[in-house]
């Protein structure tokens, strides 16, 4: 498991420098977005994994998933169901919106976290 939490630390500090320098030379029409889901989808699946497995669990590690997951689910349901009415897709899509804001801040959090995890 240790070897596993240090290549998870290296993995998370490779996919945050991709995501930032995406910000810059991506041309799509998404232009900022690209950042989001190179981050966050491997910090998802790394969340996913520690959660089943016998790590330690910081707050932090607990606070992100509080405020990650729901922005995670809500986006899977709004690509399922978000086109079958007009007013399920605006609650769909209101917490992915809100997790715009903070998302940033938990992915260096949980990225601090991994650091942590890494050297103690």
């Amino acid at each position: 498991m240790k070897t596993f939490i240090k290549y998870d630390f290296y993995i998370q500090i490779l996919f945050l420098i991709t995501g930032i320098v995406s910000i810059f030379i991506d041309e799509s029409y998404i232009r900022g977005l690209s950042f989001y889901f190179l981050v966050g989808i491997p910090q998802i699946v790394s969340y996913i994994i520690k959660l089943f497995f016998d790590v330690e669990k910081s707050l932090i590690f607990f606070i992100y998933g509080f405020f990650i997951i729901p922005v995670w689910i809500s986006l899977i349901l709004y690509l399922l169901f978000g086109s079958y009415s007009y007013e399920l897709s605006n609650l769909f899509i209101a917490i992915p919106f809100f997790g715009f804001f903070y998302s940033p801040i938990l992915a260096l959090l949980y990225i601090f976290d991994c650091y942590k995890l890494y050297k103690f």
